[in-house]
């Protein structure tokens, strides 16, 4: 052996490097007997170090190792003779491949025998079990090159969720990088040009790419499926390897990052942690990926006592926290110093499902989601994400079809609000793709004009499907990645998305940061915000009805007013406009409203319709002629 051992540090779990010395130092029992593996690359046989029991703190076992030349090993720490990777390991080596995939022919790929796909599914975890994984080494001197985060705000922020490798597996090209953070890299522009602003990715720590179920789940679920989204526990501190691309280094990710925030785009991302993970190990976790990686914002799927420790954390200041909610007291503290606070969840999402497909959807509700905002923390807007239905698929199929995750069908939500709009499925009927290419777009302009963030689900900008399967965890496969295809009807929705992002761009009264008071506060002849119906000024909720008017004072934001027509019923609708006011239809999501309109008084808005609307106050000479005219006509 060419290097020598010599006494550890312990204050920092995992490995430290100072000099020549590297430190390792782990947790375990107090009577445990805990070894440093050492092995040599591309060997199995390891150096076996003892690791000494720290006399001040009992349960902390650390080694010192001094002069090893650390890129020619990897290590894993044994524990009462059991093997381990270090929980704090910077890489994990022996995951570079996904999955262990070995791709079959393509008429292979197609096999629907469920039996075979259990065999060729087994075979693949038995090949992983057989190899080790080790913790591996990482001391980054990556030139962040005097990066700086783009800290947009909330009301200018648009989020595209997306999986890191199913984004670009989809692509019809042979690259090899396809499922890697350089391929994504690619099609930034994309992105950007798009209207987006920050990308959201599900899980890129290191996990488990199988489910290993136990043994009282294994009857009821036959097969080991791949863990497609990853919402497991992993090796928290180490990207995943198989996405980082052919060098398999964790700098591919900061190159990701760092081309993000030079085109002023944040890089977001969720991190899973169940209720047996230290919340102490959960805030080091955040702190490091905000810290090395220059991580813009975080999702937490975990407890709320987690995120609420997270969220008065002074060292994650900078950053943007997404969890399901956030109390009013907690956002508004005036002694929280933490990072940004954002609401993620569905209450936007079943309200406007509902009403676009006509399954008792409530006016009121719907408005009141329409302008849900705090002055102390943001709301995600969605109408479909990975957990659930594509957004395609929300207006393609009346139930679940999730047969191909070998579950009977017995999971994903069986209230989904969805409807297939006239037939199951894939259809070649032009009025039934017209009505469901409608409601997609019915949905985007409701997302996009509401006052929170809207988040667009990877795919639903160009009509992705995937089959009725609302719960795609695990569809490694085109049932679960992005289709790129290149179809007349997804370059117009495409196209469709990127001029309501622009409209939402340039008219801030939408995206008020603040939440509207429903009056005029600072006497600028109109309130803030009001609802309108077929009369002037007012609407009765109680009836229920598919429509509503709503009108934004301009002059709150210093610009032009805005009415925003909704109707969700078959049939068409007349909306009141106030009169005081010139109108230009400007925007319409029905293919019929492609030109500019001038009215006054009253819109119609056809039959599933969403108008845009933006209006002038009326000169002096316009009112006189109009009164004048009046007068004439009695």
């Amino acid at each position: 052996m060419k290097f020598q051992i010599c006494t550890g540090k312990y204050e920092t779990f995992g490995v430290t490097k100072e000099k020549d010395i590297l430190s390792f130092s782990l947790q375990a029992g107090e009577k445990a007997t805990c070894n440093l593996l050492l092995y040599p690359k591309g060997e199995e046989k390891a150096h076996r170090i003892p690791m000494q029991r720290n006399k001040t703190y009992h349960t902390v076992y650390t080694v010192g190792i001094h002069g090893l030349d650390w890129q020619e090993y990897d290590y894993n720490f044994e524990i009462d003779g059991k093997e381990e990777t270090d929980p704090y390991a910077r890489r994990i080596i022996g995951r570079e491949v996904w999955a262990e995939e070995e791709r079959r022919p393509e008429e292979e790929k197609k096999e629907n025998f469920v039996p075979e796909k259990i065999k060729r599914q087994r075979e693949q975890l038995k090949r992983q079990k057989q190899k080790k994984i080790k913790s591996g080494f990482y001391f980054s001197n990556y030139n962040w090159k005097n990066d700086k985060n783009p800290e947009i705000k909330k009301e200018d922020m648009v989020i595209y969720k997306l999986h890191a490798r199913g984004f670009t597996m989809g692509m019809k090209t042979e690259n090899s990088q396809k499922g890697t953070f350089g391929m994504i890299e690619r099609k930034l522009n994309y992105l950007k040009d798009l209207g987006v602003t920050s990308l959201l990715f599900l899980p890129v720590y290191e996990f488990e790419e199988f489910l290993q179920l136990d043994k009282s789940k294994r009857e009821e679920h036959p097969a080991n499926l791949v863990n497609y989204w990853g919402y497991t526990a992993g090796s928290y501190f180490a990207p995943k390897a198989s996405y980082l691309g052919k060098e398999n280094g964790p700098d591919a990710l900061k190159r990701l990052i760092y081309k993000m925030h030079q085109m002023d785009m944040e890089f977001m991302a969720e991190f899973y942690f169940d209720k047996k993970i230290n919340p102490y190990l959960i805030i080091e976790v955040i702190r490091y990926w905000k810290r090395e990686y220059h991580v813009d914002g975080f999702r937490i799927i975990s407890s709320y006592p987690v995120a609420e420790l997270l969220a008065q954390d002074a060292l994650l200041s900078g950053c943007k926290l997404f969890y399901e909610g956030f109390s009013e007291e907690l956002a508004s503290s005036q002694s929280r110093l933490g990072p940004e606070l954002f609401s993620y969840n569905d209450a936007f999402m079943y309200p406007v499902r509902r009403l676009l497909n006509h399954q008792g959807g409530n006016i009121y509700e719907f408005s009141c989601q329409m302008k849900r905002q705090q002055e102390h923390q943001g709301f995600v807007n969605f109408v479909a994400e990975n957990n659930g239905f594509t957004l395609w698929d929300v207006f393609s199929y009346g139930r679940k079809h999730n047969e191909e995750n070998l579950e009977e069908n017995r999971d994903g939500s069986d209230w989904n609000y969805s409807s297939n709009s006239g037939q199951e499925g894939i259809v070649k009927k032009r009025e039934i793709i017209r009505l469901r290419e409608q409601k997609v777009r019915n949905a985007l302009a409701a997302t996009v004009f509401s006052q929170g963030i809207p988040l667009i689900w990877m795919g639903d900008e160009c009509e992705n499907t995937q089959n009725g399967n609302n719960n795609a965890y695990c569809q490694d496969n085109e049932v679960g990645w992005k289709d790129w295809k290149n179809t007349k009807s997804s370059r117009e929705m495409i196209a469709y998305l990127k001029t309501i992002l622009e409209l939402r761009k340039n008219y801030p009264v939408l995206r008020s940061p603040n939440p509207y008071q429903m009056m005029d506060y600072e006497k600028k002849g109109y309130p803030d915000l009001s609802y309108h119906s077929e009369d002037g000024w007012q609407i009765d909720f109680e009836r229920n009805r598919g429509f509503i008017g709503m009108f934004y004072c301009g002059v709150y934001a210093g610009e032009e007013h805005l009415y925003v027509a909704y109707n969700f019923q078959n049939e068409p609708q007349k909306m009141a406009l106030p009169r005081e006011i010139s109108w230009e239809i400007i925007f319409g999501t029905g293919r019929e409203e492609s030109e500019k309109k001038i009215v006054t008084g009253e819109v119609v808005a056809e039959a599933n319709t969403i108008l845009l609307l933006r209006g002038r106050e009326k000169s002096r000479k316009e009112r006189i002629e109009k009164n004048g005219k009046k007068r004439n006509r009695n």
